[in-house]
């Protein structure tokens, strides 16, 4: 066995201290003062050496400070630094977020650095506590100042009520921040700007946007001047709420302020806003001032601006913006391309969309979003090959992988497309492989199967769906309960509603007015009427969809002056009645055999605004005629959808001639049927007309 190797001489203490001041990683620096204190305990490490290493630690490596900080106590000749070294140490850590290690260095200040904690230091703990969101924490601690449980009692100053303003708005307690912002004055404390944009912020973020545009107009009040954070808080809170004329009332009080001009970030947020807001004008103005006044747009500006134009449909507009970027030699990032792709598949432009499509491949950012988005406009151009060759070219591609997105986009694509057994055979692929799903995926396996008529199969994914922890939502109970009802399988459609129920899924218009049509059709009458009730008092108001199933139901019911009250109530609460429901009701009147109030109703439509009678109404009325007999009102009729320009189809042919057959009309019938073979063979219902014509020859 070879002997021992001796460890190698560490370098001289000259040599330790010049690589501490001169390697560039701050933890290997670090690793060179280890060794020297290791090496050398009796040396007195330089202490402007160690506070030089621990600035450098506390910007670059903050991770690596406890090792720093247990290494002082080792040293024999133990450094005392000031105040200045703590606020170094806890604000690197707050900034970390590494709250128990601040608390900890806070703690053993005295031992560590050799300086007691100010308030400085308290409020270096406390931020570090707002900022990693312990907000208990913060309030314990905020309320220990007073009564000196770590040590001293300390007084808060404006910088301890600014980091609790802080939290109390990001935990949403915006009530207990306006509190304690009035309090401030009585404390002997005066608000500065970052207290006033603190509680303007939090009011904005929450919806209370009134009371932070009046703590706006009390700045100048009490010697406070703005600034742009003020401002930008302001902007960003009358943008989210959707409130165009005060956030340009703010913007130009920004622009009008002597102490106060916008700064980059300000434009993100007036660009974003006014093209979330789809006003392109104003930010095209806001755009021109900001290039005036020396703001160079950066990526995230170009973006919001490209992102915004592709969403109002002026894809050239985005390109013109686009070729600027590259002209000025800005980083394409990938948000951009995202957001062009995308503009281009909404404007039915798929060329260029393919062409950005490959500039994202040549220039390797490519990523899950821009393959999510090229599938969808592959599926919603109907482009379905090319669509499954993209998910293929997925599936290799070793920098994306698949997200639930993905899964989403794929099988409602196939689905839209026609292609339920592929969309079914991917969505069982990824469940049986653990891969994520999400609601929308099963939504629109569900859907296409109720609306192929394979309400079973749906009823089937809905419950690998529950088995496989994918919470339930009403647009799958909906697509369940339409897919039975369309099968009429009201049964079932019943038990999905009480299965909805008991799941705490609050039933939607669309889900009663789904159900109650489907019940009425089965001649459930009362069951339907039952369930109307139950969504009045569930305070659900009825639509026009609502009136329309119950005016049918009643008219199938042969209950015509419940349904004349119903067609009443729908006046009277002034909505607007189109064409669909109108048909129903005369449907009904005429088969009641009240052709003439039918007749009548026809009339009123005919003077109402975009509600012209149809083929529909015409043919319902002119069979309505032939019923009782009033063969030139019928006649009358025909000749109306010919001078109209409707175009008559089976059903008004077929009414047309078994009419005259039945009022003793058979040879303008048998002519009438002559004409329509001879023009358009194979389109009326023969073999019936021929049996109305023998029995009225017999």
């Amino acid at each position: 066995m070879p002997p021992a190797q001796p460890d190698p001489e560490p370098p001289p203490i000259h040599r330790l201290l010049e690589l501490i001041k001169s390697e560039p990683d701050p933890a290997a620096a670090l690793s060179h003062l280890e060794l020297l204190v290791s090496t050398r305990p009796a040396f007195p490490t330089p202490q402007p050496l160690i506070f030089h290493l621990l600035r450098r630690l506390a910007t670059a490596a903050p991770s690596h400070l406890p090792r720093l900080l247990g290494l002082l106590p080792r040293m024999r000749h133990r450094p005392r630094f000031s105040e200045s070294a703590a606020l170094v140490v806890l604000s690197a850590f707050s900034r970390a977020l590494m709250p128990n290690a601040a608390l900890a260095a806070f703690r053993d200040l005295p031992s560590l650095l050799g300086c007691n904690p100010g308030i400085r230091s308290h409020n270096a703990l406390l931020d570090a506590f707002v900022r990693a969101r312990r907000f208990s924490d913060a309030d314990a601690f905020f309320a220990s100042l007073s009564h000196g449980a770590f040590g001293r009692r300390i007084a808060p100053n404006l910088q301890t009520y600014n980091i609790i303003l802080r939290s109390l708005c990001a935990r949403g307690d915006v009530d207990r921040a306006v509190s304690l912002f009035g309090s401030l004055r009585r404390r002997g404390v005066d608000p500065d700007r970052v207290t006033y944009s603190t509680l303007m912020s939090g009011l904005a973020k929450h919806d209370r946007l009134d009371g932070a545009l009046d703590l706006l107009d009390e700045m100048p009040k009490c010697g406070v001047q703005a600034d742009a954070v003020c401002y930008n808080a302001l902007l960003g809170g009358c943008f989210k709420n959707g409130k165009f004329e005060k956030a340009m009332r703010v913007w130009e009080q920004l622009v009008r302020d002597p102490g106060a001009s916008p700064n980059l970030a300000t434009y993100k947020v007036m660009l974003d806003g006014l093209c979330k807001l789809g006003r392109f004008k104003e930010a095209g103005e806001v755009w021109s001032r900001m290039v005036a006044n020396n703001h160079r747009p950066d990526t995230v500006t170009h973006g919001i601006l490209i992102h915004g134009l592709c969403r109002s449909g002026d894809v050239d507009g985005a390109v013109r913006v686009y070729s600027e970027m590259v002209k000025d030699g800005l980083v394409l990032d990938v948000a951009v391309y995202n957001s062009l792709i995308k503009g281009f598949y909404e404007a039915g432009k798929t060329g260029e969309a393919w062409k950005f499509w490959d500039s994202t491949g040549l220039s390797g950012i490519r990523d899950i979003t821009t393959y999510n988005i090229m599938m969808k406009g592959l599926f919603d151009s109907g482009m379905v090959k090319e669509a499954t060759e993209l998910l293929a070219q997925l599936e290799n591609d070793a920098s994306c992988s698949h997200d639930k997105v993905t899964f989403g986009t794929v099988i409602h694509g196939l689905c839209q497309n026609g292609f339920a057994n592929k969309a079914f055979e991917i969505l069982e692929d990824a469940r049986t492989s653990g891969k994520e799903l999400d609601v929308f995926s099963y939504s629109s396996m569900i859907n296409r199967f109720c609306k192929d008529g394979r309400p079973d199969d749906a009823k089937m994914v809905y419950e690998n769906m529950v088995k496989d922890g994918c919470k339930s939502n009403s647009h799958v109970y909906n697509a369940l309960i339409n897919g039975f009802c369309r099968a009429c399988k009201i049964s079932d459609a019943v038990k999905v509603y009480a299965e909805m129920a008991d799941n705490g899924c609050s039933p939607t218009i669309i889900t009663y007015n789904t159900l109650i049509d489907g019940l009425f059709k089965a001649e459930k009458y009362q069951e339907a009427s039952s369930l109307t009730r139950e969504m009045i008092e569930r305070g659900l108001k009825p639509d026009i969809k609502t009136y329309g199933s119950l005016i049918r139901g009643l008219c199938r019911d042969k209950k015509i002056d419940s349904a004349l009250g119903i067609w009443n109530e729908i006046l009277d609460a002034g909505l607007q009645v189109d064409v669909m429901v109108h048909n129903i009701l005369i449907h009904g009147l005429c088969s009641a055999g009240k052709v003439d109030e039918a007749f009548r109703l026809y009339l009123e439509m005919k003077q109402k605004k975009n509600c012209s009678p149809n083929l529909v109404t015409y043919n319902t009325l002119m069979n309505g005629f032939y019923e009782i007999g009033c063969i030139d009102k019928a006649a009358s009729l025909w000749t109306t959808i010919l001078d109209n320009g409707l175009k008559p189809d089976i059903v008004t042919y077929n009414t047309r001639i078994k009419g005259l057959c039945s009022c003793n009309r058979t040879p303008e019938g048998v002519l009438l049927l002559d004409e329509v073979l001879a023009r358009v063979p194979l389109t009326v219902d023969l073999e019936s007309l021929l049996e109305a014509i023998v029995i009225k020859e017999r």
